[in-house]
């Protein structure tokens, strides 16, 4: 797909009100901010769909200054068209989301009230200091009016470590189960209103734009090429600890890992989170020497993981690792990756996700001040009197939006010490060719919410297209010829087709004029459909020719390589002049480069009298020569073997003739490759049923392991095997108890892993 980028001038917006202590003015320091959480979806995240309930929580945090406070502090806002109000539901929580007061929603019994017209107001006050003020009975909606409003101290409760309070006034409302996907819930900004210092003080915060999208999940099958910049989301690899800065990285204040950086709203780009350098994960917590803020994970980065849950172990100082950010989230909901992409192709679904994992498993804070950990002295222990639910305090959320609407919320990121993929499919418009990607920070606080992330991906879901007969077909002179293509997608899109064609080995490829417009029809969670090349016979003229499809997701669209998609795999015909094919069939047919020579090896079986077998090789894969003959062997199955003289610099292809003297067939064409091969896979049979088979290529003799993978990291399948130098043909059994859907297939030797994305039918 295209990958054409354009960055834009951004423009960050947060609902945040900061006041500084002076000596002039004793004024409180005070941050607001404003997020929800979608309830329905829980812990697993995903797309808002009708009838999900969201939970709206407004916060603010006053503080890091003794006895200082702000009063008549109350909040408003108004529920959102076309969702409803849940009754009972109007609470003062902690930053962690836990509740700290309840109240009705009737007027005058209680600081909170609802109007049924669709207002709401909740005043707000600390506890657990001198003058408590929780705001008085509430009895309207109206900003300023009696009752004034609560007291919010900076000592009081909830606590954050003694010095600031951070109150969320929250509520809960309901997306009307009538809307349609595709339509829009406009989330007011809504308001806190306080006085500071003898000065009253408006603070609007941030309205958000919800999409309201099927929760289809990621993509199920391969994806093309990633269009976010900094090294393709990866941030790069190097040797030394700290990256500079991220041009996609615009909400937070960069800082070099240092045993208290990141701090509050800042991020760090490294290849090891240990400030001294330390690469052991299970080092004791808490160390303010080996770990930042000495509690956050010792890590490396997710890219190229071998187990991608699990993620990359940290390289020690000096040695070359791979980057990735850490982010120090704070209570203003800041954007954590942005940018805008151009060169899309319209009609299109793209993959947009991340790879996250919540990095500190004891960074609570309880609502009365009390840490998950404590320290008597130098020595550290689990704190009996935290009273908090989650040892790691605040839990990431994540929202990911497209041109300022949000898409998806990845849900409460527990701490797990494992990395967790996050992330839905975006649709482009008919005409749509660019956006804006966002990942904005969607939990507010303090004592927790630090985060890393890497491996951010925007990429076209690819189909997949099933070629048959493939890859090549052997059909006499004056035979009918029949294929067809069977084309799977997980969206109902890609439904324009063509078939092209090559005479030239693949080198260029010319419309045959045949093509037309899908059906898709849902079949084992994907959309199926055939695209037939009508039945034409078999003359001398198309030997060799080669036959492949292309499809895309508008007519238009197929004339653009960019947006459109072309079979991997191919159909060549071979023809031949016959009235009865030779007999013996060969049931394997493999080769591999010894001492830069190449050693072909084959199975066959059936052979009748005067069988022999013609090795012929090629350069380009069309024009084949005769290099030498083995007679065949009777009876049974037999296994020959045969050694090209000439020494293998470059790529060769090779076939076998079968032949009894009155006729003869063709084998398949196996490619073998001297000089300076690549560790590469150069075809996979996908989808697949019963087995996988594999060809690939290797610089070497080595051991290789692969492993089969869910989308959720677990391995469903691991087995070692050893490669040869060349063209290796491999296969993994017994596979026919495997569900069927998408699949990760790793083929790993030493440190270098080859990653392909797979379907089971």
């Amino acid at each position: 797909m295209k990958t054409s980028l354009l960055l834009k001038p951004i423009l960050i917006c947060v609902c945040s009100s900061v006041l500084f202590l002076t000596s002039a003015a004793q004024t409180a320091k005070v941050l607001t901010g404003k997020s929800y959480v979608n309830i329905t979806k829980g812990l697993n995240g995903g797309t808002i769909e009708p009838g999900d309930t969201l939970e709206i929580r407004a916060t603010i945090a006053v503080g890091n200054f003794d006895a200082r406070s702000v009063s008549r502090a109350h909040y408003v806002d108004t529920i959102p068209a076309n969702t409803t109000y849940i009754p009972g539901t109007l609470k003062m929580l902690t930053n962690e989301g836990l509740e700290f007061k309840a109240y009705t929603d009737a007027p005058g019994d209680d600081p909170a009230y609802f109007d049924p017209a669709g207002y709401l107001r909740i005043n707000l006050g600390s506890t657990f200091n001198a003058g408590v003020d929780l705001g008085g009975a509430c009895n309207n909606t109206t900003p300023w009016s009696a009752p004034n409003g609560g007291l919010i101290h900076a000592s009081g409760r909830p606590s954050f470590f003694g010095g600031v309070c951070i109150i969320s006034a929250s509520f809960r409302i309901r997306v009307n189960p009538s809307m349609t996907y595709g339509s829009f819930i406009y989330v007011h900004g809504g308001s806190f209103y306080f006085r500071n210092n003898g000065t009253n003080v408006n603070s609007p915060c941030n309205a958000y734009t919800i999409a309201l999208k099927q929760n289809t999940g990621l993509c199920a099958n391969a994806i093309g090429a990633n269009a976010v910049i900094d090294y393709g989301g990866t941030f790069g690899t190097g040797n030394t600890q700290n990256r500079a800065t991220s041009a996609i990285v615009p909400g937070f204040l960069f800082q070099s890992v240092a045993a208290g950086q990141p701090n509050d709203g800042s991020y760090s780009i490294v290849n090891n989170m240990s400030p001294s350098g330390n690469t052991n994960p299970n080092s004791p917590i808490p160390n303010a020497t080996n770990r930042v803020h000495a509690r956050w994970d010792i890590m490396g980065d997710h890219t190229g993981a071998t187990d991608p849950l699990a993620g990359n172990l940290p390289v020690a100082p000096g040695a070359n690792g791979g980057y990735f950010v850490a982010v120090n989230a704070a209570y203003a909901n800041s954007n954590a990756i942005q940018q805008t992409v151009g060169g899309l192709c319209p009609n299109t679904y793209y993959e947009f996700s991340a790879w996250f994992k919540n990095i500190c498993k004891y960074c609570a804070c309880d609502s009365t001040g009390d840490g998950s950990y404590g320290q008597s002295g130098s020595t550290f222990f689990p704190n009996p009197s935290f009273n908090g639910p989650d040892s790691s305090g605040v839990n990431p959320n994540l929202t990911f939006t497209v041109d300022g609407v949000d898409y998806y919320t990845s849900g409460n990121l527990k701490y797990t010490g494992q990395w967790v993929k996050k992330g839905f499919v975006y649709q482009t418009g008919p005409g749509q060719t660019s956006f804006t990607i966002t990942i904005r920070n969607n939990a507010a606080g303090g004592g927790g919410n630090d985060w890393a992330i890497d491996d951010v991906t925007l990429a076209t879901c690819t189909p997949n297209l099933d070629l048959r007969p493939s890859p090549s077909l052997q059909v006499c002179v004056g035979h009918s010829i029949d294929m067809f293509a069977n084309i799977r997608c997980y969206f109902p899109n890609y439904i324009h087709w063509r078939w092209e064609k090559s005479t030239d080995g693949g080198s260029t490829w010319s419309n045959t004029g045949v093509g037309g417009i899908g059906t898709p029809v849902l079949n084992g969670g994907e959309y199926e459909y055939q695209a037939p090349y009508p039945t034409f016979p078999a003359t001398t003229a198309v030997d060799n020719s080669q036959y492949r499809v292309r499809i895309a997701s508008t007519l238009s669209n197929l004339d653009d390589n960019s947006c459109s998609f072309a079979a991997t795999t191919i159909i060549t015909l071979t023809t031949q002049n016959c009235t009865i094919l030779v007999q013996a069939d060969i049931q394997a047919f493999s080769g591999r480069v010894v001492n830069e020579l190449a050693q072909l090896q084959w199975t066959a079986f059936n052979e009748a009298n005067g069988t022999s077998y013609e090795i012929e090789s090629s350069t380009d894969k069309i024009h084949f020569t005769k290099i030498g003959t083995v007679d065949g062997n009777l009876p049974g199955t037999n296994t020959y073997h045969f050694t090209d003289p000439r020494e293998l610099i470059t790529t060769r292809y090779y076939r076998i003739r079968i032949t009894d003297g009155k006729t003869s067939k063709y084998s398949r064409i196996i490619q073998l490759a001297g000089g300076n091969l690549e560790f590469a896979v150069r075809s996979v049979v996908n989808p697949f049923k019963d087995q996988i088979n594999i060809e690939m290529t290797t610089p070497d003799n080595t051991a290789i392991t692969i492993t089969l993978l869910d989308t959720y990291g677990r391995v469903i399948k691991k087995t070692a095997a050893t490669v040869y130098k060349g063209f290796n043909t491999l296969s993994i059994p017994n596979l026919e108890k495997v569900l069927p859907g998408a699949y990760i297939m790793q083929i790993q030797k030493n440190d270098q892993i080859v990653t392909t994305r797979l379907i089971k039918n």
